[in-house]
């Protein structure tokens, strides 16, 4: 690039000489442009190499990527814990441990009898699901306890729904997060909650049986 307006402009530089009337004011004009485009080339070379360089946080690992393959799908792995992927638990293998997740069990707490029968109350499992955390105060803990909560759900089909409500960073070293699975029936268009289950993300690993973390 620089070499094709080097070129060009010393034609026109040339060209100008072998006129007669151009002064000698004109050739120095001519000189300063080129001068001024060498500048210019100068700097967006600097700036293409700086953009072509590892960027810091490639170099230190601040920006942690996974294969494609293994990342979960939008839509399909409905309960996949998506800290999982990202978070980096090298130290904590280093000593031993390994991250692992629970059986599913039965939830033991309480919640009103109304979101467990067919009421016609919900009209969607969303609003149902919603109603479900606020009465047995799922969100009480958010940002003091637990860091985030989330929640999807899955329809098997068109009478069942399965909601996934996922708690991520708690402040305990041996459970970093849960997961809670409301199985939702539909009834005369209308919505309740079957059963409740919960399982739990480990840090440091599971028990033998898997019930428990270590």
């Amino acid at each position: 690039m620089k070499r094709l307006v080097t070129l060009f402009l010393a034609g026109v530089l040339f060209s100008g000489c072998s006129n007669s009337d151009v002064h000698q004011e004109k050739v120095t004009e001519l000189e300063n442009e080129i001068a001024e485009v060498y500048a210019q080339l100068e700097e967006k070379e600097m700036e293409i190499e700086t953009l072509s360089q590892t960027s810091a946080e490639e170099e230190t690992g601040e920006f942690i990527t996974i294969p494609k393959d293994q990342a979960p799908l939008l839509w399909k792995d409905v309960n996949a814990q998506l800290w999982d992927y990202l978070i980096d638990d090298s130290l904590a293998e280093e000593n031993g441990w390994k991250k692992g997740v629970t059986n599913w069990r039965e939830w033991d707490g309480d919640y009103d009898q109304a979101l467990g029968s067919a009421n016609q109350t919900w009209e969607s499992p969303g609003l149902l699901m919603n109603a479900w955390m606020l009465d047995v105060e799922l969100s009480y803990g958010l940002g003091m306890d637990v860091w985030e909560i989330n929640t999807r759900i899955y329809f098997p089909n068109e009478s069942k729904a399965e909601g996934y409500i996922m708690s991520y960073g708690m402040r305990d070293d041996s459970v970093s997060g849960s997961d809670i699975k409301l199985t939702m029936l539909k009834e005369n268009d209308f919505w309740y909650v079957e059963k409740a289950e919960v399982r739990y993300r480990c840090s440091r690993g599971v028990s033998e049986g898997e019930d428990l973390c270590l």
